[in-house]
């Protein structure tokens, strides 16, 4: 990666406090993503900074909804920040990328039992998201399709109108639910 864009990159995620993403905006407008940069960005996703591994995430989902492919082993890193204890901002930028990740068979088991919990938990996007990746997850293991049911039964009763969206959706996206 050259020095300049390393530089631009690592103002740009010091910048990010969280609510503005007008620095992540400029950078994503200005360089397209490479291996490089989707290297460097999984290695601050990874650190102890929660407002760093929140703008790396941002850019992450931003370049992956365009069309950035990860690695395997970049995604079962990212996969990795959902079994963790991680801020919900980095939480919900990776499962809101989840769709485009595959998730080895090794982290199946331990993400669904992460995204189970997560899917009762406090925050109304992290429930909705939760549920939905389940799916995902499921459409890739099959062998989690019951528990994921199960969980999308239970996002069936959230009043939050943000799960009942989602979950609109989750059932559009997948046949076999």
């Amino acid at each position: 990666m050259n020095a300049a864009r390393s530089d631009a990159l690592t103002q740009a995620l010091l910048d990010f406090k969280g609510k503005s993403t007008e620095a992540l905006e400029g950078f994503a407008a200005a360089y397209r993503p490479d291996t490089s940069l989707v290297a460097e960005l999984c290695d601050f996703a990874g650190g102890d900074d929660h407002n760093v591994q929140a703008a790396a995430t941002w850019l992450l989902k931003r370049y992956g909804v365009t069309g950035a492919q990860l690695s395997p082993s970049q995604s079962e890193a990212l996969l990795r920040l959902l079994i963790q204890e991680t801020n919900w901002l980095s939480r919900i930028h990776v499962l809101q990328l989840m769709d485009t990740l595959v998730v080895p068979a090794s982290l199946a088991a331990p993400l669904m039992d992460a995204l189970a919990a997560q899917a009762g938990g406090d925050n109304k996007f992290i429930r909705a998201w939760s549920a939905h990746c389940a799916a995902v997850l499921a459409d890739q293991h099959q062998e989690f399709r019951d528990r994921a049911l199960d969980l999308l039964a239970e996002a069936g009763q959230d009043a939050a109108p943000s799960v009942q969206a989602r979950l609109r959706r989750t059932r559009q996206q997948f046949d076999w639910i």
